[in-house]
Formats: structure tokens, sequence, C-alpha cells
């Protein structure tokens, strides 16, 4: 019942984390707040794998999540767990490592990280030729967001399907969403795109990496954005993750930033496919200029506030399309460590 940055808190088991020869073990409770469907929601379970092994890199030259990939096995649920972590290899550029989530024996999920280190938030463009595409290049790619958070009408999540809703809320594009539709008059096709602002409501939180597959997991779905342009009655769905990947860019904004959020990250998903009920999302996750629905909105012809924002991260994942059922999922209890 805790708001996300106290969720993500995975505790060492300090015995098995002396004299490991790169291998350490933590334990907790998954919080059931963090869960859509009464299944804890699997960004938020990759985060706890993510924060285990920040904690493990926490004194060596590699600090930094570089990249993350996760697989999903097995549904987990809101009770006790594992995470094993073991370092495959330190090289003098990155650290290799590899951490399983597991619960009643059984892995949950299995992730492969990179670590090493991220530029600052504002880092100036590297010297060398061709290695950066620096915002006053022509060919930058700028925020695509059309419409500053501040502008935004908050949404809350639907409380009676997702328990955190007293944590996070979230504001839609809807320019970005309504240009889904346009596409069925003008034949343009070229598959679907969403633009979303998520934000962590609680004031005194701020954005770490182990927060931020749980943002690669709040983009809006393919079967959804299709219902949606379309303007069709259809039955629930709920969409399990099967794989994700995120890249890690750069430092994420503190506390005081200049015209950044601590709390709040812009989400532009490209959805491509759709197959029997099989789907892939492209989702790049950007810095934010403010809370949602708050705050002096900016005259819409002033872009000048995208100069700022940066691309913190890009994701990719493989999700299935199953009906919603919530009485076939049945919270696990007494779960085995």
């Amino acid at each position: 019942m805790a708001p996300l940055s106290q969720a993500l808190n995975p505790q060492p088991a300090a015995a098995s984390n002396q004299d490991n020869g790169g291998s350490y073990t933590y334990h907790g409770v998954l919080d059931p707040d963090w869960a859509s469907a009464s299944v804890p929601n699997g960004g938020y379970v990759l985060g706890l794998l993510v924060k285990a092994s920040i904690l493990c890199q926490r004194t060596t030259k590699h600090q930094d999540p570089v990249h993350v990939t996760g697989h999903f096995i097995r549904p987990s649920f809101a009770s006790g767990y594992q995470i094993q972590v073991n370092v495959i290899r330190r090289g003098s550029r990155f650290t290799n490592i590899a951490a399983n989530f597991i619960q009643n024996e059984q892995t949950k999920v299995m992730a492969h990280m990179i670590f090493g280190t991220l530029p600052a938030l504002d880092a100036p463009p590297s010297s060398a030729k061709y290695e950066d595409i620096p915002p006053n290049h022509p060919l930058y790619h700028s925020i695509p967001m059309l419409s500053h958070p501040s502008a935004s009408k908050v949404h809350r999540f639907p409380s009676d399907l997702v328990k955190f809703e007293k944590h996070a809320q979230r504001g839609e594009d809807l320019a970005i969403i309504a240009r889904n539709r346009s596409k069925f008059v003008d034949s343009q096709g070229g598959g679907l795109e969403a633009g979303i602002w998520v934000e962590l409501m609680g004031k005194e939180e701020e954005l770490e990496f182990s927060m931020l597959p749980f943002f690669a997991d709040m983009f809006e779905r393919t079967p959804t954005l299709l219902n949606h342009a379309q303007a069709e009655e259809w039955a629930p769905k709920r969409f399990p993750t099967v794989l994700i990947t995120l890249e890690f860019k750069r430092q994420l904004p503190r506390r005081g930033t200049p015209g950044i959020s601590h709390r709040t990250v812009g989400l532009y998903s490209r959805n491509t496919f759709l197959d029997h009920g099989r789907h892939d999302v492209h989702c790049e996750i950007w810095t934010a200029p403010d809370v949602i629905g708050e705050g002096g909105q900016p005259n819409p012809r002033d872009e000048g506030w995208k100069r700022d924002m940066r691309c913190i991260a890009v994701t990719t994942q493989f999700a299935l399309t199953v009906p919603l059922d919530l009485k076939s999922i049945a919270p696990q209890i007494g779960v085995k460590l």
C-alpha cells in the first residue's frame, strides 16, 4: 500500500550477499497496490529486478542500467518473493547481469541487464563526428507529444481494474490519438500511435531508473487503440506481457531541474502489428515540462517547451490479448520462498 518509490524496495539477504563471488539474493513482498486485474503489474515486477541489480552495483564503476530485457514466464502474485542476481561479466565498459524473480520456488521473470555509465541529462554532444544527433541538428528527433501536460485533462486509472490509481494518474494527448481516426478517411496506413503523460502523485516521489519499467508498461495497447479508432463496443481485455526491453538513454531529472518535472514522463508509442492478438509496441519515454492539468498553460502555438525535453529511454514490448475474467484471477497467498 505504498508509493512506487517505497514499493520498489527489495531487501538484501545479508548472509548470502557477503563473499558471494558475484551472486546476490534479495527478498520482499509484492505490494498489492501495484496490480492490474489482481495481477501485479509486469513493469513493477521488472522494476524490482532492476532495483536489486542497482543495489548490487552501487559500489562498482558501472552503476547505471543501460539495457534491460525481461522475459515473463509465469504470472506473479501479491505475496513474498525472492530475487537472485548473478554478475556474468565485469568488463571495462559494461557489466552483464542476470536476475530471476522467484515465487513458490518457480522463476516468474528472467532478466538480462547491461550496466555502465550514462551521460548527464543535459550532457553536451560528443566531439567525435557522427556520434550524436544534437538538439540543434535539423535531423534531431524532438519530443513527438503535441499537447503540453498542463493542458491535458487528468484521466484516472479505473479503480475496478487498477489498484495504483491513488499513486499515479495520466493525461492523454488527444491530438495524437485523433490521428488514428483520420487514417481511416485518408487511407494513410502506417499503424497506430498514442501519446500519454503519466505522473506519480506523491509530492515526495522522484524519478528513479527502477521506475522506468513501470512507465514502459503504461502505454496504450494496440487492440485498445484500434477499438477506439473504430468506435465500437468491445468486451474488456487484458494484455499480458511476454517480453519487454528498455534502453536507458541518460541520467534522470532531479528535483529542482529547471523546466522539467521530477515525477512526470511522456510516453509516445507506435503500434504497428496485430496478429491473432499478439502485438508489438515501440515506445519512447520522455521528460515532461510539468505535472498534468496544473500550472500555466502555454500558448498552443508556442512549442518552445519542447526544446528542453529529452528522451530518457526507449522500450519495445511483445504482448498478448486475452479475455478479462476477474473471477479466474485469484490472488495467491502464502507463497513459499
